[in-house]
């Protein structure tokens, strides 16, 4: 497995008046990202401060597989909320495993 970086951009159809859980198919949106969660595909994920987008910490086979799970993101079927860069990671350093 490989750690991928997803940055998601607003789409034609984010409104900017809205807050992202206030957005179209937020329900459905919210579904999708929490299936990938329980499944442990997802490592850390959620929106930049100044609402320009969201970032996806990703553990699956490569940036090709990223690509086509999001996909299949409700709210990137609707042109809401898109993945649009995808960049496999190299951690280095990793303070979630300190105690």
């Amino acid at each position: 497995m490989k750690t991928i970086a997803v940055f998601l951009h607003p789409g034609k159809l984010w409104n900017f008046d809205l807050g992202v859980r206030e957005q179209e198919y937020w329900d459905e949106h919210a579904r999708f990202m929490d299936a990938l969660f329980d499944a442990g595909q997802i490592i850390l994920a959620g929106p930049f401060a100044d609402r320009s987008g969201s970032m996806v910490i990703l553990n699956c086979e490569g940036t090709d597989a990223a690509r086509m799970i999001f996909q299949e993101d409700p709210w990137a079927k609707q042109d809401i909320l898109v993945a649009r860069e995808f960049k496999e990671w190299n951690i280095f350093l990793d303070g979630r495993d300190k105690t």
